[in-house]
């Protein structure tokens, strides 16, 4: 049987019943709606949210208003519906707006403060790969090690990738030695800062410690060997040039006696956030990327922890919804993974909303797996942009209202009031639209920030470090023999 399209092939902007008809009204004396997402449009009444479990896009260049109109009300409404969030905070500004309501809807909140260490929760990222290594999930355990390498070692190289390659492989294979043959509560910055001093101290023959002691009397199949041959089996000249590469890149961190405490410990248990009320705020400085690394690291290794915990359900999936409002996204670090992370963290009850400057730096970012971020979200929200790329691509998307005349053109994109919240909204299968959000001040009953705002107090001291030197001294040959089996 033949098809026949009898569809109007020209398109038009929605109307009003159109828009509301999917979407979830919350009116604004509502303090405890059923569900929650971003504002995609409003009345004088209320506000409707996108409530189901399609992923959002936010583009707005600097200062068109992305987190007044987007961020903070999100998650003051996430907070009002009894939803986690994780949610990167530049200024701090989403922080210190949404800890009063936080603090009333009995939330449990945890801070990790980038900006002033000894204002800041705790977070270790190599205890979770150390976990799951002691766990029967090494592989799992390898693969967020990678993560952490390369997220470290790889950031900011554009030419001769080989020193940080070389410098990743050398990163990973010394987190897996601390994960085979530390303690618990060796596993820590400081214990791969006195690893690395010791393992790399070279004989009179120009032999490292490492290679003499230690990998010499492993089994030369083992994966740390091929990880760390790289570094210890090459000329004097291009180790050298390896281990320079890789002080470079852990400066930051070996250089930081505070953030070594702040990375000593866990305050959060991951594994929480999809079952209790958790607000999770990654305090980041906007003005530099030095510790940018560690925020791709946390929002990976938060997902496999939260994809682990759905797994255990009869559904898969988490009981409580987590949303991920991940603010300057394409200005993070890669993480890895994440065009697979986008498409399977529907199913398990978990969203992301993530909010760019411009199409430019996801591409710059993520290459050809940007297209496929942005396929996989539904629904996007365009507030400003001078890229003619994206104007371009918007006035494409929209159609045309007849044969030659396009729905909208780069002329009305660039126009739209910032004062009067207007944006261009592509939502899920429907006719685009343009709406006004409200600002955040405009919200009724919103709790304004509080003066005197609570942080918490990191108090934890790295006191303990694995000690490599003794440790080689103190075991046999059978007992390296044994290791990494």
């Amino acid at each position: 049987m033949e098809y026949i399209n009898t569809r109007n092939t020209f398109s038009r902007l929605a109307s009003k019943e159109e828009i509301i008809s999917t979407l979830y009204e919350i009116k604004f004396n509502n303090d405890n709606p059923r569900f929650a997402g971003i504002p995609i449009y409003a009345d004088s009444q209320a506000v409707y949210v996108e409530h189901k479990d399609s992923h959002s896009l936010t583009l707005g260049s600097t200062g068109s208003k992305k987190t007044r109109l987007i961020g903070k009300p999100s998650l003051m409404l996430y907070a009002h519906a009894g939803e986690s969030f994780i949610a990167t905070d530049p200024k701090a500004e989403l922080y210190e707006r949404t800890l009063p309501l936080l603090k009333e809807k009995g939330y449990n909140v945890f801070v990790l403060n980038l900006r002033d260490f000894k204002l800041s929760n705790s977070w270790n990222p190599f205890l979770l790969p150390y976990y799951l290594y002691h766990n029967n999930q090494r592989d799992k355990a390898i693969e967020l090690i990678n993560d952490i390498a390369n997220c470290i070692s790889k950031e900011s190289y554009s030419k001769e990738p080989y020193w940080h390659n070389s410098a990743a492989d050398l990163l990973t294979g010394l987190i897996l030695l601390l994960c085979e043959c530390a303690c618990e509560n060796e596993i820590n910055f400081k214990s791969l800062r006195a690893l690395r001093t010791q393992a790399f101290k070279v004989n009179k023959n120009d032999v490292p410690f490492i290679k003499e002691y230690f990998l010499d009397n492993l089994n030369a199949s083992s994966f740390i060997c091929s990880l760390l041959n790289g570094t210890t089996e090459v000329c004097d000249s291009t180790r050298g040039c390896i281990v320079s590469t890789f002080d470079q890149a852990l400066r930051p961190f070996f250089s930081q006696d505070k953030l070594i405490d702040v990375l000593s410990v866990n305050d959060i248990d991951m594994r929480k956030i999809g079952i209790e009320k958790t607000a999770v705020f990654l305090i980041i400085p906007d003005e530099n990327t030095l510790y940018h690394s560690l925020i791709s690291v946390f929002v990976k290794q938060c997902y496999t922890e939260l994809i682990i915990e759905a797994q255990k359900y009869p559904n898969k999936t988490l009981p409580r919804r987590v949303n991920f409002l991940l603010d300057e996204f394409a200005s993070l670090p890669t993480i890895s993974d994440f065009p697979a992370m986008i498409t399977a963290s529907r199913s398990r009850n978990i969203r992301f909303n993530l909010i760019i400057q411009s199409f430019n730096q996801l591409y710059k970012r993520y290459g050809e797996e940007a297209e496929t971020i942005k396929g996989n979200c539904e629904n996007w929200v365009f507030l400003h942009s001078r890229e003619k790329s994206v104007l371009e691509e918007l006035v494409y998307l929209a159609g045309n209202k007849n044969f030659e005349e396009p729905l909208i053109s780069a002329s009305m994109l660039q126009t739209m009031s910032k004062d009067e919240g207007e944006a261009l909204i592509f939502y899920k299968r429907n006719y685009p639209f343009i709406t006004k959000l409200p600002d955040i001040d405009s919200y009724p009953d919103n709790t304004p920030p509080e003066k005197n705002i609570y942080y918490p107090v990191n108090n934890h001291k790295t006191e303990t470090f694995f000690d490599f030197k003794n440790f080689c001294s103190e075991k046999n040959n059978y007992f390296f023999s044994q290791l990494f089996s």
